[in-house]
């Protein structure tokens, strides 16, 4: 899954989320009314079974308990006993314009729903019905049965109703989610593929054809731009050779001449010294160029590592190596008939540039250790020294961060520059892997890692 499927998956899950967040709150909401209207009742809940039970017969006489009268009183209701026939025994508060005598029919009906207004509730007593009566308005009384089968397909229906419209949503979501991200992809892969430095080429059609034709104007503009500061940088390293090369030339003159003084002699190396430097970081960006832009074909060949690392510090030693560098080679015997394939003059480049840069940091002198290992699928060449180092932080963006800055000291002096990233570049090229870290206890390592060649 790639990093556009998981935003869009991020996407219609967090609308997921929302739309049960909704639900929930809803539900909650729906709660809070039930409760708060419950509490907020203010109808009485009269005990009609224990009020009844207060009322009995002694020596013929119908008398009530005194928490009875209590009760109906503090609730603003009443009470009244029928016996068999209909007629009123006893009474607690019942109004005056109330008859004192009800028919059969008339008390089946109040018993269901009301009398005369009076919401009532019925309860059998051994000496008659038992009547308690709530004030008028306070109550509302409904008569509601069904048939059983039928409830039962109602309350399936409406959860199926429920359920379905909760799927109906969830596909809504999604099909929407999946029409954002249809329109939306190209645009994403445009970005991503114009950040890494590829061309670019979106259909403008559709409700984002602006921001498709947006990209695309801005990947040319891109484009433009490159390719003006790769022929910048070519004309550049073209047309300064000459110039450098008569430089040089005439230094190496001054250089050989006895006839001139020391100090001449002496200034004339420190300019061919400082020519070749430029010279090599000339070509170092010039490469460095052509290898961002593709421009750069790989002549790749099976390459024994050993022997490339050997030719490299033979070259170094025999060139004249100040002997305040020790440079030494480690080479893991197992590593000697395992071929790379690569580009030869872009690995040596590589090497030169790695010792170049232990040799330009520790001005002092160091010691620098050439290793070749083989591990299961790659060969490791790591070229560490015993210098000065680096700080963490420098450390962490040379490891992180694809493209190195051009760094500079409080002098003006190049820290960090092109020999550096041409060496990440053809690390790159190579399907390799880079890394830097600390040489305990003092010092710089770079490892490189290089695939072997796997016949077919």
């Amino acid at each position: 899954m790639n990093s556009i499927q998981r935003f869009f998956r991020k996407y219609f899950l967090s609308t997921m989320g929302l739309l049960l967040l909704f639900l929930s709150i809803n539900i909650l909401l729906a709660l809070t009314v039930l409760i708060v209207s419950y509490k907020s009742s203010s109808a009485p809940e009269l005990p009609v079974a224990r009020l009844a039970e207060g009322i009995t017969e002694r020596n013929g006489i119908i008398c009530s308990d005194p928490q009875v009268k209590k009760i109906l009183t503090e609730n603003r209701c009443w009470a009244m006993l029928l016996d068999d026939s209909g007629t009123v025994v006893w009474e607690e508060g019942m109004p005056k314009s109330l008859p004192r005598s009800y028919t059969a029919s008339e008390i089946a009906k109040f018993s269901r729903w009301y009398l005369q207004e009076y919401p009532v509730y019925v309860w059998e007593h051994p000496l008659g019905l038992f009547v308690t009566a709530y004030p008028k308005g306070s109550m509302q009384k409904y008569n509601f049965s069904m048939d059983s089968s039928y409830l039962s397909s109602f309350v399936l229906g409406i959860f199926m109703i429920l359920s379905a419209n909760l799927l109906f949503m969830l596909l809504l979501f999604w099909k929407n989610t999946h029409n954002v991200e249809k329109a939306i992809r190209p645009i994403l892969t445009g970005i991503s593929a114009m950040a890494k430095g590829k061309a670019v080429s979106l259909e403008e059609k559709g409700e984002l054809a602006e921001i498709s034709a947006e990209v695309n104007r801005t990947a040319k503009m891109l484009q433009n731009k490159d390719a003006a500061r790769a022929q910048w940088i070519g004309g550049v390293s073209h047309d300064i050779r000459t110039p450098l090369s008569v430089i040089l030339g005439y230094a190496g003159n001054m250089e050989d001449d006895p006839s001139l003084s020391s100090d001449v002699r002496d200034q004339a190396a420190m300019i061919c010294k400082q020519g070749e430097k430029l010279r090599r970081l000339i070509s170092d960006l010039n490469l460095a160029s052509r290898l961002e832009y593709a421009m750069q074909p790989l002549k790749k060949t099976l390459i024994n590592p050993v022997e490339l690392v050997r030719q490299c510090i033979s070259d170094f030693l025999n060139n004249g190596l100040d002997p305040k560098y020790n440079l030494e080679l480690d080479i893991n015997r197992d590593i000697e008939s395992q071929p790379i394939e690569g580009d030869h003059s872009l690995l040596t480049r590589m090497l030169d540039n790695l010792i170049e840069n232990s040799i330009h940091h520790n001005p002092e002198g160091c010691q620098i250790l050439v290793s070749v290992t083989a591990e299961k699928n790659f060969c490791r060449i790591m070229v560490a020294d015993t210098g000065q180092g680096t700080d963490e932080s420098l450390m962490e963006k040379l490891n992180h961060i694809e493209a190195i800055a051009i760094t500079q000291n409080s002098n003006g002096e190049i820290i960090h520059g092109n020999g550096l990233k041409l060496v990440k570049q053809i690390v790159k090229a190579h399907g390799g892997k880079i890394y830097f870290s600390q040489n305990l206890p003092q010092g710089m390592a770079v490892t490189v890692e290089l695939p072997f060649y796997l016949s077919s």
